[in-house]
């Protein structure tokens, strides 16, 4: 009886997996398929069709990600084969190997004779523990961009990889690149009722869900920390009498872009509270922690650019600098809870701690990050923790 040789593959962990999957409105959590388990089976039957030894997966990262691909660097998600573990998470230069070159220009390539050149990088190409010989790399395009490159090492035979094996490993790229997409207009179509239509971040109901929910989760640990940042738009009303109110819904989305991109090295929660509010919860953050991040976020507002592109036809952008800032509130669970209490009057205290704060920093002149104070709710007094 002949039987399928399970290939060896590793894929990163669902968590650091759902940065890369983040498109269009994108969140982890929410498919009814597993993302990991989905490509890891694609990447090991890219290995059937085309045999070799090491099959990788790489995409760009959303968040970061410019118009100039030669710029932008990939991260190994999946490897198959003889490329284990230790590949994961590692990033690619397109300068630096076949797999970002083919990224960087949209189209398959294959070398049978590496050379001096690099299927990956320098760094990485040793790690596979034998000489690559041969490479062979197509382009994955989601809805018409391409977001990654897929790299097939050492041809199984030796001799090499021929032009069938090219125009296969095409369709398969092509249908991997299809079946992304599906998988992406699944989640997606999860997602929106967790969603604020305008600006794509979860929305109140779903914040106070999951707030509840870390909070229920920290309640029963001893240790561990979760903090809260609300966020408030500092004068978006001066934008939409100006401008007009589409010139401050667009300030709204580049808000929440911002906001993504500057915590995105963390665990987090993103969401619009609602008119020019937004929070953010922050896993595994104490109030140190969550300080320098609130800073790093006013800093990122307050340099920020706004609305460079035209937002209406034959209209000019209008490239608004050092007009919007942000007031942000922080509050913490070990610091402004009280640990004795059930997790609804957690949940409440965190919220009007954080509220307190925000109000505060309005006071303080806005544009700055107030810490939740420590007195009795109801008192009006905070302490200013930084202040541009």
């Amino acid at each position: 009886m002949i039987r399928d040789v399970i290939v060896p593959a590793k894929v990163l962990a669902s968590k650091s997996l759902a940065r890369f999957l983040e498109r269009h409105r994108l969140l982890d959590e929410t498919s009814g398929t597993a993302p990991d388990h989905f490509l890891l089976t694609l990447v090991r039957r890219s290995l059937d069709f085309v045999p070799a030894e090491a099959s990788l997966l790489l995409l760009d990262d959303p968040f970061a990600k410019e118009d100039d691909r030669s710029k932008n660097d990939l991260t190994i998600v999946v490897a198959a084969g003889i490329a284990g573990e230790v590949f994961l998470g590692k990033k690619v230069r397109p300068v630096e190997g076949l797999a970002g070159f083919v990224y960087a220009r949209g189209e398959r390539t294959c070398v049978n004779h590496i050379g001096g050149a690099n299927a990956l990088s320098r760094e990485l190409d040793p790690l596979l523990h034998r000489p690559v010989a041969q490479a062979l790399a197509v382009p994955i395009v989601i809805e018409n961009h391409v977001c990654g490159s897929l790299v097939l090492i050492n041809e199984k035979t030796g001799h090499g990889f021929d032009a069938r094996d090219e125009r296969v490993l095409e369709l398969f790229g092509d249908t991997l690149s299809m079946a992304l997409q599906n998988l992406l207009d699944e989640r997606r179509a999860r997602e929106v009722a967790r969603r604020d239509s305008l600006t794509s971040l979860f929305n109140d109901r779903y914040f106070h869900k999951r707030l509840l929910q870390e909070i229920v989760k920290l309640s029963v640990h001893p240790a561990g920390d979760l903090a809260l940042l609300f966020l408030d738009c500092d004068h978006l009303k001066s934008v939409n009498d100006e401008h007009g109110h589409l010139a401050g819904s667009q300030v709204l989305r580049e808000l929440a872009f911002i906001l993504q991109r500057n915590v995105a090295d963390l665990m987090y929660l993103p969401c619009r509270y609602g008119g020019d509010e937004f929070t953010i919860i922050l896993l595994d953050t104490d109030l140190t922690r969550a300080l320098d991040v609130a800073e790093r976020i006013r800093q990122a507002v307050e340099e920020w650019t706004f609305l460079p592109i035209s937002i209406g036809p034959g209209e000019p952008g209008l490239n608004l600098k050092g007009v919007i800032t942000i007031s942000i509130g922080v509050s913490t669970y070990r610091h402004d809870c009280a640990l004795d209490r059930p997790p609804n009057e957690q949940k409440n205290q965190l919220l009007k701690k954080a509220d307190a704060a925000l109000y505060m920093a309005k006071l303080a002149g806005k544009n700055c990050v107030v810490a939740a104070p420590d007195v009795p709710l109801g008192t009006i007094s905070a302490t200013v923790i930084l202040k541009s």
